[in-house]
């Protein structure tokens, strides 16, 4: 009897340890049987513009004229070559919604020149494309884009597949987001964003991009959900990272010349343009809008940087990129001054070449190639315009030359080199990292 009593007393001795083990046990196994997305997040080519110690570089450029800003902001970041191959296909995703003009969409030209851009470092296929509010192929007339973006070498789709995303986790009167498969399936993507408020919501740009490519089953349902309750809880502002994660671009372009600020566009609800004459350029999603919301913030007394950090800290978390600036490499300069100098090379490699490498610490190779025996100059400047040293004065004959620029004992930041001859001027950018 006694050993029956007992045997009872360890059963139910050890049940009880599993009884508590089980509800210990219970969140954990809830989060294991929680549906994830239905699509894990894009795989991407790693970034390959960071510093030597990983950090991912962001190049702020001030300046007027666009194709001139971008062909500075990129020679500043390392050169487009270290991130697409010679046969690359590229998806370039302007801002295309409405048939309205720039800031609202992409300016043309500057759609032209990120094309023209990709093109130098690649023969493959150059898609450009946008999911508007509105019909795309009427946005695209409207923007007068047809000829402009064959001309310039690439193609415009339109998006029409999509991928569900809905995950069981999510509450009911979250819309039926989907992704384009155009978009979640392209083998590398230059975002070319506008910088803009979108009506009440504290997104600004690459983050807020998605918006354009991830919709419901009605497209205006899921954009009012977002400008209308962006802060309705921390738990959509995750979503609203998890959903970025879905079309994490390459590279990400910031026009910011004029930004459109306190009410932005939703439906064509207008807005307040101010210019700032500035764009943005960064291989990190998450860095490129911390800055950017920042640089909104200084220039819309209604917009906080603080209220998107819940979606930038998530982000982050789900290794879409870094959120904290501090550990980002951020360089900033202003071209004006240098605006109609700052050109890419001639025809046939005529003209003055990047440096290599680029950023470089403490010493790079710069190359030019003359079409004729003539006199040349080679000087470089900072960014104020001094003069730091001269690398070429006398005859050169035609042909290919190389000489090597030394930055030992100059402070880190970007420098101007400039190439003249009797027949063009070149100037470019280059960037000490130390």
């Amino acid at each position: 009897m006694f050993k029956e009593l007992e045997s009872r007393r360890s059963f139910i001795k050890t049940l009880s340890k599993y009884i508590v083990s089980l509800v210990t046990f219970l969140p954990f196994t809830k989060s294991l049987l929680s549906k994830p997305l239905t699509l894990q997040p894009r795989e991407r080519i790693a970034n390959p513009f960071v510093t030597p110690d990983g950090r991912p570089i962001l190049v702020c450029v001030k300046g007027t004229n666009f194709k001139q800003m971008l062909i500075a902001g990129l020679s500043a970041i390392g050169g487009l070559d270290k991130l697409i191959g010679n046969h690359q296909d590229v998806l370039i995703k302007p801002n295309c919604v409405y048939t309205e003009e720039y800031p609202t969409t992409s300016d043309i030209d500057s759609v032209v020149a990120t094309i023209e851009s990709v093109r130098m470092v690649t023969s493959g296929a150059i898609n450009v494309g946008d999911a508007g509010a509105i019909n795309n192929q009427d946005i695209y007339r409207f923007l007068q884009l047809y000829q402009a973006i064959t001309q310039a070498g690439g193609t415009l789709i339109t998006f029409s597949d999509v991928y569900d995303v809905r995950r069981d986790t999510w509450e009911p009167d979250i819309p039926d987001f989907k992704v384009y498969t155009d978009i979640y399936d392209a083998p590398l993507i230059v975002n070319l964003c506008s910088l803009k408020r979108h009506y009440k919501a504290f997104l600004t740009c690459a983050i807020k991009h998605h918006v354009g490519t991830i919709s419901g089953p009605y497209r205006t349902d899921t954009r009012y959900y977002i400008h209308t309750f962006p802060d309705r809880s921390i738990e959509f502002l995750h979503i609203l990272a998890e959903l970025a994660g879905l079309i994490n671009p390459e590279l990400s372009i910031v026009d910011a010349r004029s930004i459109m600020a306190i009410n932005g566009p939703l439906l064509s609800y207008g807005g307040e343009i101010r210019e700032v004459n500035k764009i943005v350029i960064c291989g990190d999603m998450v860095a490129t809008d911390a800055y950017c919301a920042q640089l909104m913030e200084e220039n819309d007394e209604t917009f906080n940087a603080h209220r998107i950090q819940p979606t930038l800290q998530r982000a982050e978390e789900l290794g879409l990129g870094i959120a904290d600036l501090r550990r980002v490499k951020i360089i900033e300069f202003d071209i004006t001054p240098y605006d109609d100098s700052i050109i890419s090379s001639g025809q046939n490699g005529i003209g003055l070449h990047q440096n290599l490498p680029n950023p470089f610490n403490p010493t790079t190779r710069i190359i030019f190639t003359l079409p004729e025996n003539s006199h040349v100059t080679l000087k470089v400047y900072d960014i104020l315009g001094r003069e730091v040293a001269t690398l070429v004065d006398g005859i050169c004959d035609a042909g290919e030359h190389s000489t090597t620029f030394n930055g030992m004992g100059l402070s880190s930041g970007t420098y101007l080199y400039k190439l003249i001859t009797p027949r063009f001027t070149q100037t470019k950018a280059m960037v000490l990292v130390k």
